[in-house]
């Protein structure tokens, strides 16, 4: 054991330090160790040499048994970098089955990975700020909100109410709605690739109305007139633009009922133009359903050149209604059905 005298400034006296070799001093030898029953006190402890090192047992507890100028704990200093190749805990027992958690009373940085065997808990109205970074190995079945998330190109299925108040959506993040133009019957015209007219109780089409089922359009065996009209495509409007009619019947088909159609699509946005011509459309059938509201679908095939603000003139009529004692075609209502943006 080496014991080094520091040294001291008195009233100008400069003393030099000296150094006194305890072990030889007490008759041992190096690797001897001395055995003290009670307390050394000294002001500064140096162990182990420069390149060397040292070993300090301390088969207890390091408490720094001092206060400062308000009574308070002075606590235990490390002024230099501090390497540990054992475990950090606290409290007797090693491990997570106590009540004593390690406490780190201060901001904390990591420079390399933290790897954790066990869940992170956040206290309520905390910030987990992920910006720029990247999280990998996170699946659906980790998520507990009442949500299933996939990718951000991809669907995302809710399970429960999500309330957006902070952040509105945006009109291209709700997804397409179908929306109708709805036309009345006295809206159309008989013979409106002609000579177009009001339709009345006595023009073909004609008018007729059923109790609880309301007005109709009538086409009888053997009628070919025509009737139409036009509208306005909405602003709202994006895709799959297509007509629409409700029709029954008087009774069961002979042969054959079909309603023929056409249309013509005037683009009024870009290069506006009148259509030149009308489009002869793929005739629809009637089903042999009577009795029953049917709903027939007219979908143009140039359904694709159709925009927001497009003038529309159409028209349809009965095709393959020749056949003796065929009933009678009631027509309930048309529309005009498609996607729109919101």
């Amino acid at each position: 054991m080496v014991v080094v005298s520091s040294i001291a400034l008195t009233a100008g006296i400069v003393s030099a330090a000296t150094e006194h070799n305890v072990t030889t001093s007490l008759g041992g030898v190096a690797g001897d160790f001395f055995d003290i029953d009670g307390v050394v006190k000294v002001d500064s402890l140096v162990v182990g040499q420069q390149s060397i090192g040292g070993v300090t047992f301390f088969n207890g507890t390091i408490v720094n048994s001092t206060t400062d100028a308000t009574g308070a704990d002075n606590p235990v200093t490390f002024g230099d970098n501090v390497r540990i190749d054992g475990r950090i805990y606290r409290g007797a027992t090693a491990g997570t089955a106590d009540s004593m958690p390690f406490i780190v009373n201060d901001n904390m940085e990591v420079s390399g990975n933290l790897a954790v065997n066990g869940d992170i808990t956040l206290a309520s109205n905390q910030t987990l700020n992920v910006a720029d970074t990247t999280i990998t190995g996170l699946s659906t079945d980790d998520l507990s909100d009442g949500s299933t998330l996939t990718n951000s190109d991809a669907v995302a299925t809710l399970t429960a109410d999500w309330v957006n108040t902070a952040y509105p959506w945006a009109a291209n993040e709700i997804a397409d709605a179908t929306r109708v133009v709805p036309m009345s019957l006295s809206d159309f015209y008989t013979d409106a690739d002609n000579a177009p007219a009001d339709i009345t109780t006595l023009t073909t089409p004609s008018l007729g109305y059923k109790a609880s089922q309301g007005l109709f359009l009538q086409y009888i065996e053997d009628d070919t007139t025509d009737f139409g009209g036009q509208l306005i495509v909405p602003q709202d409007y994006a895709s799959g633009g297509a007509f629409k009619m409700a029709v029954d019947t008087s009774g069961a088909l002979v042969t054959d009922w079909n309603v023929d159609w056409q249309v013509a699509i005037s683009e009024t946005a870009g290069t506006a133009a009148w259509s030149t011509s009308m489009a002869n459309e793929a005739a629809v059938d009637v089903p042999d359903n009577a009795g029953t509201p049917d709903i027939l679908t007219f979908t143009p095939t140039s359904q694709t050149d159709i925009s927001a603000g497009d003038v529309l003139f159409f028209n349809f009529w009965p095709d393959s209604n020749t056949a003796a004692g065929e009933p009678n075609v009631e027509i309930y209502s048309v529309w005009f059905e498609y996607t729109a943006t919101q």
